[in-house]
């Protein structure tokens, strides 16, 4: 049953906040695999259109292709997941019904076992936030004292025993604190589980236990070269709804200066005087090589001028950025539906977010054969 968390929101919670003022369901687009429910356009063979909504009979309904409509009692692989998760009273959820049992549509085939990177079972903008980045995670330092979590940085999923980060952070003397886990499924930090406005509720937020550190052999504490560090945990993460890997790009053909990215996690943003306890994100542009070392080229940071197809890239500069709190998050970029991830935060300028003044970030492309060959087999 362990991954029916991601399975099982396609019945709980979630249609009762989406009917329209008309009394019926909007249209949602599942994906089958998961059984995972989000707005947007439909198809014949993947939709859901319960279209009335009468003393509890939803009527004219068709399942997703990969489930079948079944009395709840007969679906074994739902009945103790919605048994612990949904609303006694909630009857929006059903493809049909009897005399007093459910029917709800139950997957006919177990869930897919290869997993393919890169995808948020959340589509469209009517769940934007909760569950959009799943492969972002946080990094975690207890106290030795108190055994108290503190979260200075962020990685990002790259299978289900290995989180990127930034050797910096993985690497980090915290005051009274050590590395100790990952915590993975996050959204808002305030708030456990996370939900959603619409009543859907992400599975809870999962500490997981650090084995080892894989950091590049190159790095210095202190400098930034070679920023990039692999933390591999006890016990294999189980996919969900909002736990998913990413993947890596692979090439830098399409990186061109312009390009726009996104950077997640739950630091500081430069608009704001506070950190937010929900996951942030921002659009920034790749800038030239040029612009880098003109900001940090007298620091002794960077190292030669090599060009941008070192293992740095820089990202930003448009009177907007992410500071505190940010580092080892992903930079990554979306492309025909699938999140790549191209970079990691490293470090910055002190005059966070100051117009023209990118954030330099770990390339992925100059480090994907270290990240390989140091990966761990699953």
């Amino acid at each position: 049953m362990r991954s029916l968390s991601a399975t099982i929101f396609v019945i709980c919670n979630i249609f009762a906040s989406i009917r329209s003022e008309a009394g019926e369901f909007e249209k949602l687009v599942i994906p089958p695999t998961y059984g995972g429910v989000s707005k947007g356009n439909t198809s014949a063979a993947h939709s859901v259109a319960a279209r009335s909504y009468i003393g509890g009979h939803a009527a004219n309904t068709e399942c997703s292709f990969g489930t079948e409509c079944t009395p709840l009692h007969d679906c074994t692989t739902m009945i103790y997941e919605v048994a612990k998760n949904c609303y006694y009273g909630d009857k929006s959820l059903y493809c049909g019904s009897g005399e007093e049992m459910p029917y709800v549509c139950c997957p006919s085939s177990p869930l897919e076992k290869n997993q393919v990177c890169g995808k948020s079972l959340v589509q469209g903008h009517f769940y934007k936030g909760l569950g959009s980045y799943p492969f972002v995670a946080r990094v975690g330092f207890k106290h030795i004292n108190t055994g108290a979590f503190a979260y200075p940085c962020a990685g990002s999923i790259i299978a289900r025993r290995v989180v990127l980060t930034a050797a910096h952070c993985a690497l980090a003397k915290a005051d009274g604190h050590r590395l100790s886990s990952v915590r993975v499924g996050e959204y808002d930090t305030s708030s456990d589980p996370d939900c959603a406005s619409t009543g859907f509720c992400a599975p809870r937020s999962v500490n997981h236990a650090i084995s080892h550190v894989i950091v590049h052999p190159d790095y210095k504490q202190g400098q930034y070269h070679h920023d990039i560090a692999l933390l591999v945990l006890k016990t294999p993460l189980n996919y969900s709804v909002a736990t998913q890997p990413i993947c890596l790009q692979k090439t830098r053909a399409n990186l061109v200066v312009g390009k726009r990215a996104t950077i997640a996690g739950w630091g500081k943003m430069s608009t704001s005087s506070i950190r937010q306890p929900e996951m942030s994100h921002l659009d920034v542009p790749l800038t030239s090589w040029d612009l880098c070392l003109r900001n940090y080229g007298s620091t002794g940071a960077l190292e030669s001028p090599n060009s941008i197809e070192g293992q740095w890239m820089c990202a930003g500069g448009e009177g907007k950025d992410v500071c505190q709190g940010f580092g080892g998050a992903p930079l990554f970029i979306q492309e025909s539906g699938i999140f790549s991830q191209i970079g990691i935060m490293s470090f910055g300028s002190d005059n966070c977010g100051g117009l023209r003044i990118p954030s330099v970030y770990t390339s992925l492309v100059y480090f994907q054969e270290w990240i390989h060959d140091n990966t761990p087999p699953e």
